[in-house]
C-alpha cells in the first residue's frame, strides 16, 4: 500500500524541483537578486507544485500547467515585492526555460532514445528517468544559485530619475510580447512532438532550440544598446549640470570685484541702510551655492543645484544644509543622486501639488554615529495610517504615478544595509535615511 502510494504521488516532488529550477533561472535572467528571494522562491515552488499536480490529475493539459505559471502573477508581485515588468519577465523566461530545456531537451530527447531502442517503459524505467532528471536540475538550479547569470540587467526595470524623458517602456512591452509569443510556439510544438516522426522531431527541436536562443541575444543585444544610449545621455545631462554649477561660481567671482566697488561707494557716501540692503542681497544669492560647496562630489552638488533652480520657478523654497561632504559615502554617485533625487522629488511634487501656504522644503546632510542621515522634510496632508503602504511597489497617493520612487531608493539602500523610514509631525513628513559609513 505504502509504495503503491509513493509511486502514485512522487511525481509532486519532480514537478517542484522543475518548477523551483525554472523560477531561479528566471528571475536570475531578470536580474533579480537570488540570495534574497530564494526561500520565497522555494515556497512558491511547492504551492505552484502542488496546485499544478492537483490540476494535472483532473485535467491532463500541459496548458493547464503553463496557465497556472501566469495566474499566479499577483501573488507573486506580493510575495517577492518586485515590479511588474519585472515578475512578468522573469516568470516568462522561466517558461522558456520548462519548454526549452526541461520538456524539448530532457524528456523529448531521452523519449527519442527510448523509442529508438525499442524499450518498452514501465515504471521501473520511468521512475528512473525522473530521478536522474531531478538531480539534473538540482544541479542546473544549484549552478544558477551559485552563478547568478543575468540577461536583462535590472536597471531596464527600474524607474529614472532625470528630465530626459528615458523610458523603456516600449522595450519592455516589445520584450514581454516576444516571449509570449514564442512560448505560445514552444508549447503548441512541445504538445505536437510525440506524434512527429523521430527524425523530424530531432530536426524540430533542434531548430527552435537555435531561434529561441538567438531571439533572446538579439532582445538583449538591443536593450543593452538601449542602456548604453541612457547612460551616455545621463553623462551628458550631468556635464551640463556640472558646467551650469561651475558657470554660477565663476560668475560670482566674477562679480566679486563690482560688488566690492559698490559696497566701498555706499560706504564712503554714509549710505548704510543701502548698504546693508545690498550686503543682505549679496548674501541670499551666494547662499544657495556656498550651502553646495561642502559637498566633495561635484556631481551631486550639481544635481542639487539644478533641482534648487527649478523649485525657485514653482515658487518653492528649497534649503540645504550640509554638515557631511559624502566623503564617506559606500554607494556610487549615481545611486546617491538617485536616493536625494527621488526623495527632492517627491517632496516638490507633493509642495506643488497641494499649493501650502510655506512650501519649504528642507534637505539635511549629516553625520551620526558611523551613519551618513539624509533628512527631506515638506508640508504635507498625508493620513499618518497610509504610511505603512509606502514603500510597496505600485503604491502612490499621485494618480500620475507608478509608485516607484521610494521602493526604488530602499532597494539601494537594502544593497548597502541602510534604512529609510519616514515621520509625520505638525503637518511635516520627514524621509530620514541612514547609510553606514565605509572607512
Amino acid at each position: 500500500m505504502g509504495w503503491n502510494l509513493f509511486a502514485s504521488h512522487y511525481s509532486i516532488i519532480i514537478w517542484i524541483i522543475e518548477i523551483n529550477t525554472a523560477l531561479l533561472l528566471g528571475f536570475s535572467l531578470a536580474g533579480v537578486e537570488l540570495a534574497k528571494i530564494f526561500k520565497k522562491i522555494l515556497y512558491l515552488s511547492i504551492f505552484i507544485g502542488f496546485i499544478s499536480y492537483i490540476s494535472y490529475a483532473i485535467i491532463d493539459s500541459y496548458f493547464l500547467f503553463f496557465s497556472i505559471f501566469l495566474i499566479i502573477i499577483p501573488s507573486i508581485l506580493i510575495c517577492l515585492n518586485i515590479s511588474f515588468f519585472q515578475t512578468v519577465t522573469a516568470i516568462l523566461l522561466a517558461l522558456t526555460f520548462d519548454l526549452i530545456f526541461i520538456r524539448l531537451i530532457e524528456h523529448n530527447f531521452f523519449d527519442i532514445l527510448l523509442v529508438s531502442s525499442g524499450i518498452n517503459i514501465d515504471f521501473g524505467i520511468q521512475f528512473s528517468l525522473d530521478v536522474f532528471l531531478a538531480l539534473n536540475n538540482i544541479l542546473i538550479a544549484l549552478i544558477i544559485y551559485n552563478k547568478a547569470p543575468v540577461l536583462f540587467p535590472e536597471s531596464l526595470f527600474e524607474k529614472q530619475v532625470n528630465d530626459l524623458e528615458i523610458s523603456y517602456h516600449f522595450y519592455l512591452y516589445f520584450l514581454v510580447f516576444i516571449l509570449i509569443i514564442l512560448n505560445i510556439g514552444l508549447y503548441f510544438i512541445a504538445v505536437q512532438l510525440p506524434f512527429i516522426q523521430i527524425e523530424f522531431r530531432i530536426f524540430l527541436t533542434s531548430w527552435s532550440i537555435i531561434i529561441c536562443l538567438s531571439l533572446l541575444f538579439f532582445l538583449r543585444a538591443v536593450i543593452l544598446y538601449k542602456n548604453e544610449k541612457m547612460q551616455f545621455l545621463l553623462d551628458k545631462q550631468y556635464q551640463k549640470d556640472l558646467l551650469s554649477f561651475y558657470n554660477i561660481i565663476r560668475s560670482q567671482r566674477h562679480d566679486f570685484n563690482l560688488h566690492l566697488n559698490t559696497i566701498y561707494g555706499l560706504v564712503h557716501n554714509g549710505e548704510y541702510a543701502s548698504c546693508k540692503e545690498y550686503v543682505d542681497y549679496m548674501v541670499n544669492e551666494a547662499r544657495s551655492i556656498n550651502d553646495l560647496l561642502p559637498l566633495s562630489h561635484p556631481a551631486v552638488g550639481a544635481m542639487l543645484s539644478t533641482f534648487q533652480e527649478l523649485a525657485s520657478q514653482k515658487r518653492i523654497q528649497l534649503n540645504f544644509y550640509i554638515y557631511n561632504d559624502l566623503r564617506t559615502m559606500p554607494c556610487s554617485v549615481y545611486e546617491m543622486n538617485k536616493i536625494l533625487g527621488n526623495l527632492i522629488q517627491n517632496a516638490m511634487e507633493e509642495a506643488e501639488g497641494n499649493q501650502f501656504i510655506d512650501s519649504v522644503i528642507e534637505v539635511n546632510i549629516t553625520n551620526e554615529k558611523g551613519y551618513i542621515v539624509l533628512t527631506v522634510s515638506n508640508p504635507t496632508n498625508l493620513d499618518e495610517n497610509l504610511l505603512k503602504d509606502i514603500f510597496q511597489i505600485g503604491y502612490t497617493t499621485k494618480s500620475t504615478h507608478e509608485g516607484l520612487g521610494l521602493p526604488t531608493v530602499q532597494k539601494i539602500l537594502m544593497k548597502y544595509k541602510g534604512i529609510i523610514y519616514p515621520q509625520v509631525e505638525k503637518g511635516h513628513i520627514s524621509f530620514i535615511v541612514r547609510i553606514p559609513v565605509t572607512d
